[in-house]
């Protein structure tokens, strides 16, 4: 699939990078990792920089393709653009063509996102653009989304039919398009909220849905700063107008992507207070409430046992004529301290093992794929071969594997942690 490749892992927004584009001015995450270099017409160059860009925009109206040069033979990639700028993107299943050491690097054989290809995730390198399909609505005249708030069916077989995302799996989609699923020892401390929604956002850049940029439905709340408060709340409330009622039009939806810090009680109902919007809740009614407890009573539980993790939450939203935001849909998804999506206790034990050994890995996320499904918690890629891990939750025989493939690493959780395969230093 793709991914921003902009450099060789999320590190912060190019200096290049014109701030009124995305409303962070003073905020601006500094680098932390040098840029990713790339091959035209054999020459090398840096897509974050002045001369990489003008490259790029040449490149672009040719439809040339970029080379990464991590392996020998090189391999294909293609060029987006978001706003004025432009970024080098993965070609679609090419990820195992890349080095384990690459950012581009995909283990495509193990992970649930091939299923979606072609389907609800449709890619068109010469635009540089992805359409998606979803299976939510986004506008109120829409015909009604399919209730996913009741407790998850397992399908019969392992592969999901993968034709439309729900709002789970566009979060796991923005997750995976953004690089946040991977980790290497270089990026500890830099990940922040302001780096998070920034990626975020480029990720919704690229891409399609139900006929309109992605870009134009998706809010992602600025870094909360108390003395650019009244600002913060003008820019938001212009956004919002997008989702409110207009005599004569159906009233359309936006979808909001934010840290939740309180799940509380409202006036009327209950609403999510996200961390870097205090002053603008998103209410629910006493249904969905309700609703919401039951279907996503794991991942509350997760992040009650976890302090220092993150709750996201991901919601469609019409705006009310006071200015507020009234959830139609809402999925949440954990993440452990450094946002690295997960599943379950052990999931993040293993994950926060791995950040305090240093290594290099990829999480893997779920999209469709059901729960009777074993699916690996991540792919270490600084082993001389790329190295998969599994949980054993359950007895063997009660899952079904996502591939053929024998199972890699297996940690049994009825016992210690095996040894992990060692890294190529």
């Amino acid at each position: 699939m793709t991914n921003l490749d902009a450099r060789p892992a999320p590190a912060g927004k190019p200096a290049h990078l014109d701030s009124t584009a995305t409303g962070e001015t003073d905020h601006t995450p500094a680098h932390g990792l040098p840029s990713a270099t790339y091959l035209l017409a054999g020459a090398p160059f840096q897509p974050d920089t002045d001369l990489g860009q003008s490259l790029l925009d040449e490149a672009y109206g040719k439809h040339e393709r970029p080379q990464c040069p991590c392996t020998p033979q090189g391999v294909p990639m293609y060029i987006a653009k978001v706003g004025v700028r432009y970024i080098v993107k993965r070609m679609p299943e090419t990820g195992l063509a890349h080095s384990p050491s690459c950012a581009s690097y995909v283990p495509e054989h193990l992970t649930a996102f091939g299923q979606l290809l072609g389907d609800a995730v449709r890619v068109d390198p010469d635009s540089g653009q992805t359409v998606l399909r979803l299976g939510f609505r986004l506008s109120v005249g829409e015909r009604a989304a399919p209730d996913v708030t009741g407790p998850p069916v397992a399908a019969e077989s392992v592969r999901t039919n993968g034709k439309r995302l729900s709002l789970r799996a566009l979060l796991d989609f923005l997750w995976h398009e953004s690089d946040l699923v991977a980790w290497s020892p270089g990026m500890a401390g830099r990940r922040h909220w302001g780096l998070v929604a920034w990626l975020l956002r480029q990720a919704a850049g690229t891409a399609r849905a139900k006929g309109h940029p992605l870009s134009e439905r998706i809010f992602v709340p600025e870094p909360f700063r108390l003395d650019r408060q009244a600002e913060l709340a003008a820019r938001r409330l212009n956004t919002w107008q997008r989702a409110a009622a207009r005599p004569g039009r159906a009233q359309q939806l936006l979808v909001m992507i934010g840290e939740v810090k309180t799940i509380e009680a409202a006036r009327y109902g209950h609403k999510i207070v996200f961390k870097h919007l205090p002053d603008a809740p998103l209410f629910l009614d006493e249904d969905l409430h309700r609703k919401l407890v039951r279907r996503f009573a794991q991942e509350l539980d997760l992040w009650a046992a976890d302090e220092g993790g993150h709750l996201m939450a991901i919601a469609t939203f019409v705006t009310g004529r006071g200015g507020s935001a009234n959830a139609e849909e809402v999925a949440l998804m954990p993440t452990t301290s450094q946002w690295l999506p997960y599943d379950d206790p052990y999931g993040k034990v293993l994950l926060e093992s791995l950040v305090d050994q240093h290594r290099r890995f990829r999480t893997l996320p779920r999209f469709t794929l059901p729960a009777s499904t074993t699916h690996p918690v991540a792919v270490l890629t600084d082993c001389a071969e790329p190295q998969s891990l599994h949980l054993r939750l359950e007895h063997p025989s009660e899952l079904e594997p996502i591939s053929n493939d024998a199972l890699g690493w297996t940690w049994d959780v009825s016992g210690p942690i095996p040894p992990l395969p060692k890294p190529v230093r």
